[in-house]
């Protein structure tokens, strides 16, 4: 016992080669933001007379050795506890230049270290984001974010509405649909109105989160009327409905008006209006007429009319509301002839982008008749259902081509009954 107590005690005061100090753990890399604290820990064993210093290594700079600081960085300080194991770095409210690697040294021959890296961050943000909020429709619109980070974050636009697509053009004016355009600046070109509503500006820098602003694009168009029901039958006592919806931004004053009394308001008394705001540009208005009269029936005029009218001119949807009766099966009969037989009115629609006109024309047994202006005029068939009539039940009927009809017959009658009266002519100037 005695010859190895020994050997301790000399090992001791001159320590070997096997007794030089060791790294017992990696340094560990460490991101954080602007202004928070960091720490580097470096465990070492058999540190004996030996001493750890901190290095930045980019910079070549001394940071501390063993427990005196070099640096004149009042947020660099040193710590270590009691076994001198584990020696700490601490810098606190990290800035940017703080970045970089970062070195544990032990004063052995060679010089024995292990290194970390301090990424210090700034998370995403948007400090502006620009657009006009109002455009016109077919004209077009820059949006523009800015935004900051370290490293730079990354910048795209997607729509609000989740699956919406943008429509972007390239150089050659194609236009191509994403549901995700990359770049700070966004160009929207030949707007349309299916184009208005939100758009998100996201900025990411792979250090979360991630972070967005949003602009609200308006897109103003005049108002576009569509008529539900164009052919409507009123049963006598008993509550009518026209119903018209109106597209267009700003919102249109949407009114109802009788195109045989057009000074007497259909609001208030049996005639009740209603909006309601289907989304941002479409309203749906109904004017509920109750204990239907026959008086009531005409054509009633769905009249719209917002800031982009030319001239101040309406837009209007037009209803042609018929009168109705119940037998007793409860079917509805529509203007009963004296032979019994029920008709309904012809008439026919002239549809434009924008306007919507209809005319009672022509007299015709259980059908109607509803024609396009765009060439060449096809009449559609349908019953007094609103359904399409099958090809075998249509009538072969052109409203231009039965006018020709009646003229030419109109003037072979009239040629017969002057040809049949001729010899009579021709007796009494011989008798006279």
């Amino acid at each position: 016992m005695e010859l190895l107590d020994l050997l301790i005690i000399l090992i001791s005061i001159f320590p070997g080669e096997g007794m030089k100090p060791r790294f017992i753990d990696e340094m560990r890399n460490i991101t954080v933001e602007v202004g928070r604290d960091v720490t580097f820990t470096c465990t070492v064993s058999d540190i004996h007379g030996y001493r750890i210093g901190w290095v930045k290594a980019n910079s070549k700079a001394i940071q501390a050795i063993g427990t005196h600081v070099i640096t004149h960085n009042p947020r660099v300080t040193v710590s270590h506890d009691e076994s001198r194991r584990r020696w700490n770095l601490h810098i606190s409210n990290a800035q940017l230049d703080d970045t970089g690697a970062y070195m544990c040294q032990v004063n052995t021959d060679p010089m024995r270290f292990k290194m970390g890296h301090l990424d210090v961050v700034i998370t995403p943000d948007i400090i502006d984001i620009r657009g006009p909020e109002v455009v016109t429709e077919g004209s077009n619109a820059k949006l523009e974010c800015e935004a900051r980070g370290e490293p730079p974050p990354m910048v795209f636009w997607q729509r609000e509405e989740k699956g919406e697509k943008i429509t972007v053009y390239n150089r050659e004016g194609i236009s191509n649909r994403h549901v995700r355009v990359e770049g700070s600046v966004l160009h929207l070109k030949k707007i349309r109105r299916e184009q208005a509503g939100g758009y998100l500006c996201i900025a990411s820098n792979g250090h979360p989160p991630a972070v967005s602003r949003r602009i609200q694009l308006h897109v103003k168009f005049r108002p576009l009327v569509t008529v539900v029901e164009q052919h409507v039958h009123g049963i006598i006592g008993k509550p009518a409905v026209l119903v018209c919806e109106v597209e267009s931004f700003p919102r249109a004053e949407i009114a109802w008006v009788k195109r045989d009394q057009p000074y007497i308001s259909m609001s208030g008394g049996r005639y009740i209006k209603e909006d309601f705001h289907l989304t941002n540009y479409k309203t749906k208005s109904v004017l509920n007429i109750y204990n239907y009269t026959e008086k009531d029936a005409g054509l009633y005029d769905c009249r719209s009319q917002n800031e982009m009218n030319i001239n101040g001119k309406t837009v209007d949807g037009v209803i042609y509301l018929n009168s109705a009766r119940e037998n007793g099966d409860n079917k509805i009969e529509v203007n009963k002839d004296d032979e019994g037989e029920t008709t309904t009115d012809l008439y026919y629609t002239i549809i434009t982008d924008y306007d919507f006109s209809v005319q009672p024309k022509y007299k015709s047994k259980t059908y109607n008749t509803v024609y396009n202006t765009e060439p060449p005029m096809i009449p559609r068939w349908y019953d007094k259902d609103d359904r399409q009539a099958p090809p075998a039940r249509r009538p072969n009927f052109h409203p231009t081509s039965e006018r020709f009809l009646n003229s030419a017959l109109r003037c072979t009658f009239s040629l017969v009954w002057f040809l049949e009266g001729l010899p009579i002519i021709i007796i009494y100037a011989v008798y006279l």
